[in-house]
């Protein structure tokens, strides 16, 4: 019997992941441009144009405004039309400065017109910049890109800071590298500079750009004028500004041309779309090249626009054919609710129903104690009538010894306890006190400060055991911005932030509010002391001078009046005001619940990954705060929502919603809640190497811990990243090749458990079958399902096939 079932339950794992991961949608096909529609009237961004110099040549969008409100962007079809010799207007649609004075363009497009005012300040011919001109150039072109001249050692011997973050370093190296010979200023057209990139001589790069194009001729002028430096302050951009506001498709196949403009210390503005780098956070929805959006299908994603070390994003929304969708009102529990709604209505998604008693039941039990229901349980919350029963059973769980153990278990994962780091009695008082902040709902906010600020013994005080994990200033910026404020602070430790406006210079300030603290034996074997020197500093590789302790935004107090530096820094970090802290926090929580972040990863918050409901996650985080930091209540709030009660059974207008929680998406369990559940399940513990027989997976202290391979498997973390992608929790054929023939399960049903005594103690094979279902799935078997369930003679043989398949299902496998 048992071969029969394994082969149909070995098909049916093998279609998991596609079923869990997409809920049974299908991506839309790519269309091509749908018709257009009847234009009312013409907009144009910006509505009027000031020109300060020869330099300043500036683009407009076209927009056409439908009877219905629809946005279309027509500025490919555009025809502009000079009335004045003020200005000129080239082929690819840029007004040129010619005569100071005030100017006039006819703008026409779908049948409308439109007028937009110039005004021309000044059309004296500017000399090239290094800054605000060369270096775009290169950066447009890619010569100081990660796979160029920007890469750590450099191409074939050049080397330029990557993306040009550092001006002053790559005016250097292009003047010094080869004795000068980069330029010929005699014959500014034999230089190297403009023989290689159009590849007139040898050029691993090929061809770049063309002899006589736009940026050829710039460079050649620059030489021609004498390669003149500038200062990077005043040569660098300080804002960017992107038009239009708002990206919004009604249908696929659409596009959006955006204008980027920089912002500079002097006040003036620059066109800067055709030196700007763009990329997009989601492919299947939208695409972009240059500076041309492209909707591909119904979906949201973010735009990066990246000019020099700046960047920023623009949300974009792709509509869809939403033909027959009409709003329905639906209950709220609570705020979040009406936000995830508001989102819903937006973007024309119906939410799906709420789910069965029996799924909520097992959902919230493993998300709050990593535990399954027990059967008996299970019977009596599903048969129990009351209306608040669901409100009453999160209550029940919140603060109980299973949730403890659980939510310990994933703070020991962020905060690394393992043995390796620690020692093994390092592990477990550390564990320990991991474990009584989480059983006496310590706040937060005070939470993250005792372990960032402690010092002492690794025995009497444990947590310093946190400060002994990372051991050095790199360690603690790294890990503390990413644990603490879901920020990846590690990818600006050589350079500036590639994605992002940290810089280089803010990962060693932020270091060095930890460059004091130092470590020593202590008197017992294993101790050690966390101490604060008198001494320390962190140099910046750059300039090997020491860096002062300076946060990466907002302020904090003057460390030189403190006794330990960290102190300013962590009052910094857990202030209310903080705008990172809460938020990161209350993401990562909501993830727990949900499989995905608001900002997904939730350790990687920056302007090119933004939040799917902005509005919810600010609202998650303010709450939070309101609340004191209070990480149960957060919890509370969360369950509590209809959002997370909703069922994972689709409709017609969410089918293919996996961002916006119109329905529960199901989760393949962790490691320590599949052996935990199969231990519920039949009454069978599976023994840990070293530990007591009644101890739970999430009980055991290190990430260290071999003996299980199971554990390891199925993803449990070794506790050596700050990082969540450490736990995994995909499912590949391994996996299900364990589950149907490994020890783990098998071992379990052989055991002497619940099958066993069922059997002797009742003889009604249908109520087997129902008690097995309810400890397997936590639900009743359906009537059918009674009747297909026979034990048959071997009546025990029969109950393990029975429990044996349907641990291998879908229903026990994921969390739903």
């Amino acid at each position: 019997m048992r071969h029969k079932i394994g082969l149909a339950v070995f098909a049916l794992l093998l279609s998991v992941p596609a079923w869990s991961m997409a809920t049974g949608g299908m991506d839309e096909q790519r269309v091509p441009p749908p018709p257009m529609p009847a234009i009312a009237t013409l907009t144009l961004e910006p509505a009027t144009l000031t020109l300060n110099d020869s330099r300043d040549e500036r683009r407009i969008l076209v927009i056409g405004k439908t009877s219905t409100g629809a946005l279309i962007d027509l500025t490919s079809i555009a025809v502009l039309k000079s009335t004045s010799p003020n200005i000129e207007i080239t082929l690819e649609g840029y007004i040129v400065p010619k005569i100071p004075g005030e100017a006039k363009v006819v703008v026409s497009a779908a049948g409308k017109e439109a007028q937009l005012s110039v005004t021309v300040k000044s059309a004296v011919v500017e000399k090239i910049r290094f800054v605000r001109d060369v270096l775009p150039v290169l950066g447009r072109a890619g010569c100081n890109a990660g796979a160029c001249h920007g890469a750590a050692q450099g191409k074939n011997g050049f080397k330029l800071s990557l993306r040009g973050y550092d001006p002053e370093y790559d005016y250097q190296s292009l003047i010094n590298d080869i004795s000068g010979r980069r330029f010929n200023r005699v014959d500014p057209a034999q230089s190297l500079m403009l023989l290689k990139p159009t590849a007139m001589v040898a050029h691993e790069g090929k061809e770049v750009f063309k002899v006589g194009s736009r940026y050829y001729n710039l460079l050649l002028q620059w030489i021609a004028e004498g390669i003149q430096d500038e200062e990077a302050v005043k040569g660098r951009a300080t804002a960017l500004e992107v038009l239009p506001a708002t990206v919004d498709f009604d249908l696929p196949g659409r596009t959006q041309q955006i204008v980027v403009l920089a912002k500079f210390a002097d006040g003036s503005l620059r066109d800067v779309t055709r030196e700007s780098i763009y990329s997009t956070s989601n492919k299947d929805v939208a695409t972009v090249k240059n500076n041309v959006v492209s909707a591909e299908r119904r979906g949201e994603s973010a735009i990066l626009v990246r000019y020099e070390g700046l960047y920023t994003s623009r949300q974009v929304t792709v509509m869809g054919n939403r033909t027959g969708f009409v709003w329905k009102d639906a209950p709220t529990n609570n705020y979040i609710d009406k936000h995830v709604l508001t989102k819903l209505k937006a973007m024309q998604i119906e939410p799906s129903e709420l789910c069965t008693d029996a799924d909520f039941l097992r959902r919230v039990s493993l998300d709050l104690t990593g535990l399954p229901p027990t059967p008996e349980k299970a019977r009596a919350f599903i048969t129990d009538t009351a209306a608040d029963k669901r409100e009453k059973l999160i209550d029940e769980l919140i603060g109980s010894e299973e949730y403890i153990a659980c939510w310990s278990n994933k703070w020991a994962d962020l905060l690394q306890c393992n043995g390796k780091a620690l020692g093994e009695k390092g592990v477990w008082v550390f564990r320990e006190w991991i474990r009584n902040a989480i059983a006496d709902n310590q706040p937060y906010d005070a939470f993250v400060r005792e372990l960032l600020t402690a010092k002492g013994s690794s025995f009497k005080n444990p947590a310093v055991n946190y400060m002994r994990v990372l051991r050095e200033p790199g360690k603690m910026t790294e890990d503390v911005s990413q644990t603490f404020l879901g920020v990846r602070f590690n990818c600006n430790k050589c350079h500036d932030h590639p994605f992002e406006k940290w810089t280089q210079a803010q990962y060693y300030q932020f270091g060095a509010f930890f460059a004091r603290v130092n470590f020593k034996k202590g008197q017992t074997e294993g101790e050690e002391i966390v101490y604060r020197s008198y001494k320390g500093e962190v140099k910046h590789p750059k300039s090997d001078k020491d860096v002062t302790p300076t946060v990466p935004f907002g302020t904090s107090k003057d460390t030189a009046t403190e006794d330990d530096r960290r102190e300013p820094f962590v009052e910094w970090m857990t202030s209310r005001e903080n705008p990172i802290f809460a938020k990161s926090t209350a993401n990562r929580v909501w993830s727990y619940f949900f499989g995905i972040g608001i900002i997904d990863p939730v350790d990687d918050i920056r302007a090119s990954n933004p939040a799917s409901n902005a509005a919810l996650l600010d609202a998650l985080g303010e709450q939070f705060v309101k609340n004191n930091f209070d990480m149960r209540k957060l919890i509370r709030d969360i369950c509590t929502s209809r959002t997370y009660q909703l069922s994972i059974k689709t409709n017609k207008w969410n089918i293919d919603d996996t961002t916006n929680f119109s329905h529960f998406i199901p989760r393949r369990l962790g490691a320590e809640q599949m052996l935990d559940a199969v231990a519920v399940a039949t009454g069978v513990r599976p023994k840990m190497p070293g530990m007591p027989d009644n101890m739970r997976a999430v009980d055991l202290p290190d990430g260290m811990i071999t003996g299980n391979d199971f554990l390891t498997l199925f993803g449990r973390p070794g506790r050596e990243s700050s990082c969540e992608c450490e736990r995994t929790n995909n499912i590949s054929l391994p996996h299900t090749l364990n589950l149907i023939n490994g020890a783990m399960i098998g071992d379990a049903l052989i055991g002497n458990g619940r099958l066993q005594k069922m059997i002797l103690a009742e003889k009604d094979d249908k109520k087997v079958v129902e008690m097995i279902y309810l400890s397997i799935l936590c639900r009743m078997p359906t009537e059918k399902e009674l009747v297909d369930m026979q034990l048959g003679a071997n009546r025990l043989e029969g109950a393990q096939d029975l429990a044996w398949a349907l641990m291998n299902s879908p229903a026990f496998i994921f969390n739903r």
